[in-house]
Parts: structure tokens; sequence; C-alpha cells
């Protein structure tokens, strides 16, 4: 699968991501790829409670494979993906002095 492939079936995931991740407090989902070419999604929440209760949810990773899945993403790009979960909160703290 070309890069162009793996771009275009992440962009087309992230809108049913986050419709399918809302429930959890997930406001946010955007995907980069790393160094080799993987996807690497990130999902926001507003707290850092919000945070660790979706890093404890044993469904997401799952769901977020799913996702890509049926968006035509391959089987091996959908297994090497990495889920990272930020939140708003530590974001603000980082500018904060």
């Amino acid at each position: 699968m070309g890069e162009e492939q793996v771009r275009r079936a992440a962009d087309a995931a992230m809108l049913p991501l986050r419709a399918s991740l809302a429930p959890a407090g997930v406001t946010e989902v955007h995907w980069l790829p790393d160094g080799d070419g993987n996807p690497v999604v990130w999902v926001r929440v507003a707290t850092e409670a919000g945070r660790v209760a979706v890093e404890s949810y044993p469904w997401v990773l799952p769901q977020v494979q799913a996702v890509l899945s049926r968006v035509g993403l391959s089987p091996e790009k959908v297994l090497a993906l990495r889920l990272e979960v930020t939140s708003a909160e530590a974001e603000d703290r980082l500018f904060e002095e």
C-alpha cells in the first residue's frame, strides 16, 4: 500500500473514529505517519482524568483498528499503528510559566 493510499484511508477514518469514541470523552482525532510510514492515531480528551480513563479501556485500540480496516487500510498498517492519547488539560499546562 502506497503512502498516498495510507493517507487517504487514514483521513477517511478520522470522522467515524471521532464519532465512535465520543461516548468515551474523545473530542478530537487525528493521525500522522511515523518514521516508517505507519499511522499514529492521536485522540484528545478534555481532562487528564479522561486521558487515564481512555487509556485504560481495552476496547479503544481494537475500535480504532476496526474503523481503519473498514476504510481500506491494509492489515499490516492496521496492526502496526500506534495510539496516543492526550488531553486539553495537559496541553494547556505546556504553556504555563
